[in-house]
C-alpha cells in the first residue's frame, strides 16, 4: 500500500537495488508514474566503477531494459520479472539508485 500510494498520490517513483550478478556493474529497478496515470517500469544497470567513483555519468553510460508501461495494479508482476522483489521497492535514496 506504502508503494501504491507513493506513486499513486504523490507521483513520486520508486527503486530496488539488486543483486549484483555481473561485478561489472550495479542494478536497480526503477519504478516511475508518467503524466498519463501508467507507470514506467524498467531495470537499470550502471558500471561498478561510476557508481563507486562518484563520477558524474549520463545516459550513454548505463544500460536500461526496454521499459514497460503498465497500470500500477500489474507493477508486481513486472519488476519480478525484472529480478526484483515488489515487497522490497523503496523511496530511491534508500538504496542509492543513481539517477
Amino acid at each position: 500500500m506504502r508503494v501504491r500510494n507513493r506513486l499513486t498520490r504523490l507521483r513520486q517513483p520508486v527503486t530496488q537495488r539488486l543483486a549484483d550478478p555481473d561485478p561489472q556493474t550495479c542494478a536497480w529497478i526503477w519504478v516511475l508514474p508518467v503524466p498519463d496515470g501508467r507507470v514506467r517500469v524498467a531495470r537499470v544497470e550502471v558500471p561498478r566503477r561510476l557508481v563507486e567513483s562518484g563520477e558524474c555519468f549520463g545516459e550513454d553510460d548505463y544500460v536500461t531494459s526496454a521499459p514497460c508501461l503498465v497500470d500500477v495494479d500489474e507493477v508486481d508482476e513486472v519488476v519480478r520479472a525484472c529480478g526484483g522483489d515488489p515487497l522490497c521497492l523503496e523511496s530511491p535514496w534508500r538504496n542509492e539508485f543513481p539517477l
